[in-house]
């Protein structure tokens, strides 16, 4: 069995037969967060589609009267759970859906910081060189430069970030 195997099995436990221990540990670290978000979309959608599923079935029904109506009954028990289940899982993935937003946005977010930190580094460079060149006076367009170098050096140092083990 897989990791994501084993996660859809434990999701599942957890939707059928909560515990509060278990999903703590579904939800501790960001790769569990993420994988368990990603299982109970997978739920989601394979719910609907047996939802789907039978549905089709029943209305395409080939019998007796009785029949059908012992088939519906049986529908409508089966219908009435899964429903349920189906809710129970988009209020799981809902708990999630803030960290999970906030941790894709991080990792975005960690490429574009990494391409400023280059950048501020190149600026950076750009004007140590000027200033260390005998006769050589920094031009408007070299000064407005450094300025916003000192403006994004003091944004990033005041960055903060959630701490999602108090949430």
């Amino acid at each position: 069995m897989n990791d994501d195997e084993a996660a859809y099995e434990a999701v599942g436990h957890e939707i059928n037969r909560p515990d509060p221990a278990r999903w703590r540990a579904m939800t501790l670290d960001d790769d569990r967060v993420q994988q368990t978000y990603r299982v109970l979309g997978q739920l989601v959608k394979n719910t609907q589609v047996a939802l789907t599923a039978h549905k089709s079935a029943l209305s395409g029904y080939q019998g007796t009267r009785a029949g059908y109506r012992a088939a519906n009954a049986e529908y409508q028990d089966w219908k009435s759970r899964t429903v349920h289940f189906l809710g129970c899982l988009n209020a799981r993935r809902r708990e999630l859906e803030d960290r999970v937003r906030w941790l894709r946005q991080g990792h975005a977010l960690d490429r574009v910081s990494g391409d400023l930190r280059a950048l501020a580094k190149a600026v950076a460079d750009h004007r140590d060189a000027i200033r260390s060149e005998c006769g050589r006076q920094a031009t408007t367009a070299d000064r407005l430069l450094w300025a916003r170098l000192d403006v994004l050096s003091s944004v990033s140092s005041r960055t903060i970030e959630p701490d999602w083990t108090t949430v």
